[in-house]
């Protein structure tokens, strides 16, 4: 394997992570109704943080992206994701 095909495999496992970071046996999936009543009943709305949480997914795979594509060495992230496995046990 070439050293490039070396990064877009790392690049291809570190956003597998991020896909891998919140399983539905840890978390399954809430009563989305209940959550909207809920969230509606405060001013906000589920889709405001529906949004919000995928702007937030989606940024940390672009930044992910934009370092493999940019062809510079960063340290590698996912902490985060590494600290809510942890929390999960």
């Amino acid at each position: 394997m070439t050293e490039r095909e070396e990064k877009l495999v790392d690049v291809l496992t570190r956003i597998k992570q991020w896909c891998d970071a919140y399983p539905l046996d840890a978390f399954p999936e809430p009563d989305f109704k209940a959550a909207n009543e809920i969230l509606r009943a405060h001013g906000m709305t589920l889709g405001a943080i529906s949004a919000s949480n995928m702007r937030y997914a989606l940024s940390g795979v672009s930044k992910i992206v934009d370092e493999a594509l940019s062809g510079k060495e960063t340290p590698q992230r996912g902490t985060d994701i590494a600290q809510a496995k942890e929390q999960q046990k």
